[in-house]
């Protein structure tokens, strides 16, 4: 009954499809793209693409949203998440979401969308997605996840073109650019150079352990950091032995939060080990928030290589004033007015209990 309901949708619309009289756009897979020349009403599918809505303060052009992007998250999993709350909450949802899932086609011819913007979906699915819709469908990038790649830089402009954001787009890469600037010259000029540093506890298709991280964590790349692990950004995501942790044995250790009640019961049944490493017993301990969910959090990458340029170069950062730096970016790329010593994270990461903050 429901595959008769939807061919029954999709000849009605057939009907009155007819060719969009507009612009013309070329999406980052390189396919020349007509959108309409004023466009109100769009839907975002894929990680990260309503994110990248959310930057471009252009919410209010949303009218169909995944389920994923409806579920609750703990604070500042995906910060953009509380920005278009209130808009999205009632708003039909046109599938589940998730890399490579394809929408319900049903709920999305509903929608009456004049865009269609898509993350992780294959070229063909896209081709096949606009035929059946007639609804120009755009396709996005980041580029390699974890690293803000020119791909997403891309992105962000050509959604800004479309949805005459394009001042917006240009404020957010000068932004960046300047925010990068200002990293590299205050590591530069610090007096020493980095200690040795451990990211671990980083998300990685759920919740992870201590030996979860990454090679070239971009973060500590911004700021130079001497990652144990390695500075490879092409390598990305690993799993390590502890036995290799307690070889590298690093000056400090900076852990994502999302895995502070996994780490904090780790270290409980395993007290020896933990307290084998410098970092622990020196107090050298800090928390840094989740980047990677559903794609990049832009400004939660920002705001931990300032916490941690902080950390392996307090004289020289200590000049930035850091806690308002992070405020700053928070309130430029998704206009929350934060108070920095109530986030989650940016603080010596507790391991006594799996009850602490």
């Amino acid at each position: 009954m429901k595959h008769t309901k939807i061919i029954i949708i999709l000849l009605f619309s057939l009907l009155f499809i007819t060719p969009v009289q507009g612009r013309e756009v070329v999406d980052l897979a390189g396919r020349t793209v007509t959108v309409p020349d004023k466009v109100d009403r769009i839907v975002a599918l894929g990680p990260g693409a309503l994110r990248l809505v959310v930057y471009l303060q252009a919410i209010d052009k949303v009218v169909g949203i995944e389920t994923i992007e409806t579920k609750s998250l703990p604070p500042f999993f995906r910060p953009y998440s509380s920005v278009c709350a209130a808009h999205i909450a009632h708003l039909p949802q046109v599938g589940s979401g998730g890399p490579g899932k394809l929408p319900d086609l049903e709920a999305l011819l509903a929608c009456q969308a004049q865009v269609i913007f898509s993350i992780g979906l294959d070229r063909g699915q896209i081709e096949n997605l606009q035929a059946k819709t007639g609804v120009p469908t755009i396709i996005l990038s980041y580029g390699k996840l974890g690293v803000w790649r020119e791909e997403a830089l891309q992105s962000l402009n050509l959604m800004g073109e479309v949805l005459e954001r394009q001042a917006r787009a240009h404020e957010i890469a000068l932004f960046l650019e300047k925010a990068q600037e200002e990293l590299r010259g205050t590591t530069a000029a610090a007096q020493n150079s980095s200690p040795t540093a451990y990211f671990g506890g980083l998300a990685y298709k759920g919740i992870r352990g201590l030996e979860s991280t990454e090679e070239g964590y971009f973060p500590g790349t911004l700021v130079e950091a001497n990652n144990v692990a390695g500075n490879n950004p092409t390598k990305g995501h690993i799993f390590i032995d502890k036995e290799r942790l307690l070889q590298w044995n690093p000056e400090m250790i900076f852990l994502d939060y999302s895995s502070k009640h996994l780490v904090s019961r780790e270290y409980l049944e395993n007290r020896s080990f933990y307290q084998l490493l410098q970092a622990v017993n020196q107090g050298q301990v800090y928390s840094v928030l989740p980047y990677n969910q559903y794609n990049t959090n832009l400004e939660s990458a920002l705001a931990n290589a300032y916490y941690i340029g902080n950390q392996l170069y307090p004289k020289s950062f200590n000049a930035l004033a850091v806690e308002a730096k992070i405020a700053e970016i928070f309130d430029f790329f998704l206009g929350l007015k934060i108070d920095t010593a109530a986030l989650p994270a940016y603080q010596p990461f507790c391991l006594k209990s799996v009850a602490c903050r």
